[in-house]
């Protein structure tokens, strides 16, 4: 049902905008509730897809919802009631199957970074106070070496069959599978009749950054269910989709929007092989979601263009892009019969990406748009379940993060003159506090509840928010104007042959706030545009060329200044997010070790960065 999605008010002084959804979804408890309401209505339908020796192997609601029962009931006899459980491996169906037998019925959660070292690793294990774990056979070694440790972990259960004598304390994942079943075919309801509270700690998630950095964010059920039913009242997904699971499932984006949304809609979820593999994994698993971040969708696109340019067909869909968008317009869309052709390079079933964790490119939504893919730029935190707000079916305005989510307030705290300010949100899906951090949790939620998210931004008198940057990477110049890093970086990335940029303010030694950018090459694509492979000095005289350009449309104080360029990729999270303050000290740090400055590095390629 189509109603007005937003409510905008003035709530303690301050301007706010509340979602109230566009389509009426029923809500859900818990996630036991969310399984088995899934079980029931989907029952013999593919749940989830993923490959084993070169075959496509399907899983469907029903053993789903058996399997985790029976994992949970095995759980329980193991004596791990209320105990934390972590979750470690790539994103595959047991990776699932684990994380509902915990919060199912079992006890608290505790996804964990498959890409962390291992001594990070054993940190957060011990920081959690993790009694348990799941983890993949990649890990087995690592496991085998903790449990030589008083780590605290009392059972090790490894998702994969074990070869060889193992210490006591470890299970596979089949053989307590096995056991549960036989406990439940006993009549041992323990687990399945188990209480749950909603609105106790039920999944404790560590943010990105070092072990003595990283805050554990403590969700309740209430906080992810009641984002999922407001996720479910924007966007309209349908039985016959099928999602393809990308991005690391210890993320909340994945696990929330990737995963337990998907489950509750009765989606097919298919598990990608890895980044390499997205492209035929698209087809072969005939995908028509995703959940991603800007980076994948980016890499899309460009391999799109390039396509095109060497086909000789830009034009020809740049003119057809344009008679198409016309008869849209008045209700006529033929998109995807008129560019069939071209979406069978990327997906032929696809129709829907969903992008979060960073701003992306209006081009690429609009790009997309114009052959029929439709791309919704949606915003969150770990702290917030993790969605707040997203364009939806009936709005879509590229370069916002759309409007507030059912249920959830968004405001502006102490706008500027331009009624830009910190973003701030409270609802349902904010988080329990910080583990063990009563200060921290103090710091980011207020007394009235609101959460400080630390991004600046503005709302549009239609409840449209637009996100201007981090009030930690903001820019500040000497005459009090303001820029953000990210505005330069989608600029830079534009530039043929620049994977990807970072930007700064370098205050300059009479205190001149400059804007400084690394700037890193792809090779290939500068060696096919060169027809050969170009020197340091031709690369370094080509940006700085497109630099000018670039500074030709800013005012004069916002230009960028000084630029060093790089063959190394920058320093990310696992969803791809630039680790601003590690770069800089990165480079900061290598630039001392060249004994240079920027203003010296200028135009120079420094290899070691």
């Amino acid at each position: 049902m189509h109603k007005k999605g937003i409510f905008l008010s003035e709530v303690d002084g301050r301007k706010t905008v509340t979602g109230l959804g566009y389509y009426e979804t029923d809500t859900v408890g818990d996630f036991r509730q969310l399984v088995r309401n899934s079980v029931k209505q989907f029952g013999n339908k593919a749940a989830f897809k993923f490959k084993s020796d070169n075959r496509i192997i399907v899983k469907t609601y029903n053993e789903f919802g058996a399997e985790v029962d029976a994992l949970g009931t095995a759980l329980l006899s193991l004596g791990l009631k209320d105990k934390r459980i972590a979750v470690i491996g790539e994103n595959r169906y047991e990776w699932a199957v684990s994380l509902f037998s915990i919060v199912n019925g079992a006890g608290i959660a505790v996804p964990l970074d498959k890409h962390l070292p291992e001594v990070e690793i054993e940190k957060l294990i011990s920081r959690g106070r993790v009694d348990a774990i799941f983890y993949s056979r990649h890990f087995h070694g690592e496991m085998l070496e903790l449990s030589g440790r008083n780590t605290g972990i009392q059972q090790f259960i490894c998702m994969d069959s074990m070869e060889g004598v193992c210490p006591p304390g470890f299970s596979s994942l089949a053989d307590l599978l096995e056991k549960g079943r036989s406990l439940l075919a006993s009549g041992d309801r323990s687990y399945v009749d188990a209480e749950i509270d909603p609105e106790r700690l039920s999944l404790l998630l560590f943010t990105s950054g070092t072990t003595s950095m990283a805050k554990g964010v403590m969700l309740s059920q209430r906080n992810v269910c009641t984002d999922i039913s407001a996720v479910t009242s924007i966007i309209k997904v349908h039985p016959n989709d099928v999602h393809l699971s990308i991005l690391p499932l210890h993320h909340t984006f994945e696990l929330s929007a990737g995963m337990m949304f998907m489950i509750k809609n009765g989606v097919t979820i298919a598990y990608a092989e890895g980044i390499k593999h997205i492209a035929r994994n698209l087809k072969e698993f005939e995908v028509t979601l995703l959940v991603v971040v800007p980076a994948i969708l980016e890499a899309m696109y460009k391999k799109l263009q390039d396509g095109l340019k060497k086909a000789g067909k830009q034009k020809t869909v740049r003119v057809l892009g344009k008679v198409s968008n016309a008869l849209s317009s008045v209700g006529i869309d033929i998109r995807r019969k008129l560019f069939k052709k071209v979406l069978e390079q990327i997906g032929p079933g696809l129709r829907l990406a969903i992008s979060g964790a960073a701003p992306i490119d209006k081009e690429i939504i609009h790009g997309f748009g114009t052959l029929g893919l439709k791309v919704i730029q949606g915003y969150g935190l770990t702290e917030t379940s993790p969605v707040v707000s997203a364009n939806n079916d009936f709005y879509n305005m590229a370069g916002t993060i759309g409007q507030p989510m059912k249920g959830i307030e968004v405001a502006i705290d102490k706008p500027d003159e331009n009624g830009m300010g910190e973003i701030i949100t409270r609802g349902p899906n904010v988080m329990l506090g910080y583990y063990e951090d009563e200060a921290a949790t103090r710091e980011a939620v207020d007394e009235q509840g609101w959460f400080h998210t630390g991004d600046l931004g503005f709302i549009d008198d239609r409840g449209f928010i637009t996100i201007t940057g981090r009030a930690k990477s903001m820019i500040v110049f000497t005459n009090g104007k303001k820029a953000f890093p990210e505005e330069y970086e989608m600029l830079m990335n534009n530039i043929e042959g620049v994977k990807e940029s970072f930007a700064w303010g370098n205050a300059a030694p009479d205190g001149d706030i400059q804007v400084c950018a690394k700037v890193v090459i792809n090779e290939a694509v500068l060696a096919e545009k060169f027809c050969r492979k170009p020197e340091p000095d031709e690369i370094a005289e080509m940006l700085q060329g497109e630099i000018k350009r670039l500074n030709e449309d800013l005012p004069q104080y916002k230009i960028i200044r000084y630029f060093v360029l790089s063959y190394e990729e920058l320093i990310k999270t696992t969803t791809l997010k630039i680790k601003r303050p590690v770069e800089f000290d990165r480079i900061s740090e290598q630039l001392k070790l060249a004994g240079t400055t920027m203003r010296k590095a200028n135009r120079r390629v420094i290899e070691q960065l």
